[in-house]
């Protein structure tokens, strides 16, 4: 999965969220970027209320360092976090750059369905309760929603009611332990795909946040691009429009990849593939490739043409073959050889 800064989550950072999402006793994680790594630097367990709380983070927040703050909206484990950018106008150059361009690692590799809202802020009362106040305000009484907020919406109840009507694929899905989650701009990227304004999506697995998630899209020119723009080291699934008609779904599982990453797209294949088709995206050719070599465009071409020549009715014989009376015994079956 890339990033645009090359700054990470830290193992400690994901678990340390991890171990809030499942508690209700943390209110604030502080996070910083350490020795290029993103770690949490200080936390405020929950006292009061939200608002209350809110009053306890000017006093995490340093005069000239840069940080990001993660709060936790309610007092349950829904999961509703606000993710907060500070960055002071005293920072360094180097620093605001990088934290400009490293929040989409930490919503991504935390899980962007968490973050509810977002603050960005360049002085310490932006992130007091009345600076939330006045955040929350102009939120409310903004314009109504984007096309993309109006198109994730709608996603969200297509799924929603696709969860509620119990099938015998949801019912061997969940006996079979494969549920799956997927991020936001995954479901944006398919929704692209369904419509072909994209003809290739590459999905990844993020362990940090147990989902799949977007790894890219793009417009790729001919079937001879797939090589190359599936991942090389690791598994991934892959969605490619072959000749702009045919839905091609690709499991690669290079054999130098680690046991676990194996295991875990190995035994989530089945109930990823529900998911999407619940959200529409429909699959004519499935491949499972162990190397990258196996999707030269003749090799793809050669699976599509067999896949279409299964479901092609064979014709029926137009004549039937004449019997032939087997030869009496001690005869030979050819003719003599006249003379």
């Amino acid at each position: 999965m890339t990033h645009q800064s090359g700054i990470r989550v830290s193992a400690e950072l994901s678990a340390a969220f991890i171990d809030a999402l499942s508690s209700n006793s943390v209110r604030a994680l502080k996070i910083s970027i350490v020795n290029e790594s993103l770690e949490t630097t200080d936390t405020i367990q929950i006292q009061g209320t939200l608002e209350e709380d809110f009053a306890q983070l000017p006093q995490l927040l340093d005069a000239s360092e840069p940080c990001y703050l993660l709060v936790r909206l309610d007092d349950e484990t829904s999961g509703k976090w606000l993710i907060g950018t500070y960055v002071p106008d005293s920072a360094k150059v180097r620093a605001k750059m990088l934290y400009a361009s490293s929040k989409a690692s930490v919503t991504k590799s935390l899980g962007e369905s968490y973050f509810v809202d977002d603050i960005f802020g360049t002085t310490r009362e932006e992130f007091s309760p009345a600076g939330y106040r006045q955040h929350r305000r102009h939120v409310e009484s903004s314009a109504p929603l984007t096309e993309r907020e109006e198109e994730m919406q709608r996603i969200r109840e297509m799924e929603s009611s696709a969860a509620e009507t119990p099938t015998m694929d949801t019912r061997r899905q969940h006996v079979s332990g494969a549920t799956v989650a997927m991020n936001d701009e995954l479901r944006l990227a398919l929704g692209e795909y369904i419509r072909g304004s994209t003809n290739f999506v590459l999905v990844a697995w993020d362990p940090a946040t147990e989902s799949f998630v977007l790894d890219r899209k793009a417009w790729l020119e001919s079937p001879a691009e797939l090589m190359q723009a599936v991942a090389q080291d690791s598994p991934c699934y892959a969605f490619y429009w072959y000749g702009g008609s045919t839905s091609l779904f690709v499991y690669s599982c290079p054999s130098t990849s680690n046991v676990r990453q194996r295991m875990v797209y190995s035994s989530f294949k089945y109930g990823f593939l529900v998911t999407v088709k619940q959200m529409g995206v429909n699959v004519h050719v499935k491949m499972e490739v162990d190397s990258i070599d196996e999707l030269s465009a003749t090799a793809i071409a050669e699976e599509v043409e067999a896949k279409a020549a299964e479901e092609t009715p064979r014709a029926a014989p137009t004549t039937q073959p004449k019997f032939k009376r087997p030869a009496p015994p001690g005869r030979p079956r050819t003719n003599p050889t006249l003379n």
